[in-house]
């Protein structure tokens, strides 16, 4: 909670973009986190997400691998490429899980991986917590 310049509380509201092109699933973690009181914006394809997080600014994404238009790995190279997203802590939420997919999203800059399968939804909420 921040104070605006008349003195009252102004609760500050954190964005988390979703980029997820399975429907079901990108409905249901824009669920879980809206009932953390966090906005959540969600996309389907790479290149939406690449002008969405230049437009919305998000606090933090949730980035899936494979995407139609461009896949996961060139979206993170290029957000992370761009001096006006950069900055944006990036988790990668995929059902890639070999060592080399895990090492190149590092290198690219993301910040965790989870993978799709292992994964319970209140370590992706706990992780974003930490985040934002």
């Amino acid at each position: 909670i921040k104070r605006n310049i008349f003195g009252f509380n102004k609760k500050v509201v954190k964005k988390v973009m979703v980029v997820e092109d399975d429907a079901l699933l990108a409905q249901v973690l824009a669920t879980t986190l809206k009932k953390e009181n966090f906005e959540v914006i969600v996309v389907a394809d790479g290149l939406e997400a690449l002008e969405t997080a230049k437009k919305m600014h998000p606090s933090i994404i949730l980035l899936d691998l494979i995407l139609s238009g461009i896949d996961g790995f060139e979206v993170l190279k290029k957000l992370k490429g761009e001096s006006k997203t950069a900055h944006i802590p990036v988790a990668v939420i995929s059902n890639l899980d070999s060592v080399s997919d895990v090492r190149s999203t590092k290198v690219l800059g993301a910040e965790k991986f989870f993978v799709k399968a292992n994964t319970k939804l209140d370590e992706i909420v706990k992780f974003v917590k930490s985040k934002t």
